[in-house]
């Protein structure tokens, strides 16, 4: 009998190293994911699996270089190509092999220069075929399998070859997960039929919806919806296939209840920006982020945001100029919340990110819970009296007003 064949499956990482701010989502830490890598790649010298798989989501691409041309972003390109290498570096440092797909933040383009012929779509591993698949949202956020994906697809499940098979892409066949954002493919019934019918594939292991699922089995397949790795307390999974049997155990980083606590500096947009231009950082405030950075607080954007007037899109781009602006200033700019008024009009709070935007009440809380904060260590810049007022009822301590 072989022996069994174990995959550790870390998916979503939305890293940010050289590519200026991070997720417009505050709870995923993209900054942190060089860290966080180093302590993932102890955990795999533990763990000793045959296989690491990392499926998709890899950098997080601002929106404007995600959705633009390539030769209007230069700075960008040259950025997201050195965080892909980054990760890059530290795959083939593993002690196993490595394999990856790409996902709906990442930019192929940028993806392909690091990864390129060497991003390995099929390979043969401990008696497995390992079979990557690189799809796209095609329309409306939904991706579908189509083209070279597509016809790969339907190679591997008809051809002459009987090796059981693990299928690794970045979004979700089953279970169904009804959500704001479209996280199925939508021929997803298709595709599982497909797959269920062949008797081929042991395990198809994805990510995308950041949650996670439990595995569920149907026929001889088991499907893995990985929770996202760069959010607290970082999870991964350790997959192994015996010749009768998939188990999938969900493991961890850090323990849910031990988490370490840091103080934030909390900054409102308006103390930060010089004069009419809203992304270009005034003097003082480019010392109280030194200041910030000095005494090891984490700098978190409080950016005020009329959803009714911009979208998301848009108040993301402008966080990150921000945060590009932060560097005159040797200073990085670490999380950004997006305030929504008091009273939003209930068909414009229902086209918010599914995640939401905090109004002014819930922002501390949010704050404290998503990247464990320590309220009572934390100080607050700008953002009005009634933000003042609020941070002194969760103990953050206001500061004294800069000059603008």
């Amino acid at each position: 009998m072989p022996p069994p064949l174990t995959i550790l499956h870390a998916t979503d990482l939305h890293l940010r190293r050289r590519l200026p701010g991070s997720s417009g989502h505050a709870v995923r830490r993209s900054r942190e994911i060089p860290v966080l890598l180093a302590r993932l790649g102890q955990a795999i010298g533990r763990h000793r699996p045959d296989l690491v798989v990392l499926t998709g989501d890899l950098v997080d691409v601002p929106h404007p270089f995600l959705h633009g041309e390539a030769d209007a972003h230069p700075e960008m390109m040259a950025e997201a190509v050195d965080d892909y290498a980054l990760l890059r570096g530290w795959l083939d440092a593993l002690p196993c092999p490595w394999q990856v797909v790409p996902g709906n933040h990442d930019r192929l383009d940028a993806f392909a220069r690091v990864f390129g012929a060497d991003r390995t779509v099929e390979r043969r591993l401990g008696g497995f075929r390992i079979v990557g698949f690189e799809d796209w949202e095609v329309e409306a956020n939904q991706a579908q399998r189509i083209g070279i994906a597509r016809e790969r697809f339907e190679r591997v499940l008809g051809d002459d070859d009987p090796t059981p098979q693990v299928h690794l892409q970045h979004y979700l066949i089953r279970p169904a997960v009804d959500y704001r954002y479209p996280l199925m493919y939508r021929e997803a019934a298709e595709l599982g039929a497909a797959i269920e019918a062949s008797g081929r594939v042991r395990a198809v292991l994805s990510g995308h919806w950041h949650k996670g699922e439990a595995p569920l089995t149907a026929g001889a397949t088991t499907y893995s919806v990985c929770p996202t790795f760069c959010e607290w307390p970082h999870r991964y999974r350790v997959v192994t296939l015996h010749p009768d049997r998939t188990d999938v155990d969900t493991l961890a980083l850090d323990a849910d209840d031990g988490r370490e606590r840091r103080a934030a500096a909390f900054i409102g947009l308006g103390r930060l920006v010089a004069g009419d231009d809203p992304t270009r950082l005034a003097g003082d405030a480019g010392a109280l982020l030194r200041i910030a950075t000095a005494e090891e607080r984490l700098p978190v954007i409080v950016a005020p945001w009329q959803p009714d007037r911009q979208g998301w899109r848009g108040v993301q781009a402008m966080a990150d100029a921000v945060a590009r602006s932060a560097r005159a200033f040797g200073t990085e700019l670490d999380a950004a919340y997006f305030v929504v008024p008091d009273g939003l009009d209930d068909a414009v709070r229902a086209r918010l990110p599914a995640e939401g935007a905090p109004g002014q009440a819930d922002l501390f809380p949010k704050a404290h819970a998503e990247l464990g904060i320590d309220l009572a260590r934390s100080v607050l810049a700008g953002g009005g009296d009634r933000l003042a007022a609020l941070a002194r009822a969760h103990g953050i301590r206001p500061l004294p007003p800069i000059q603008e």
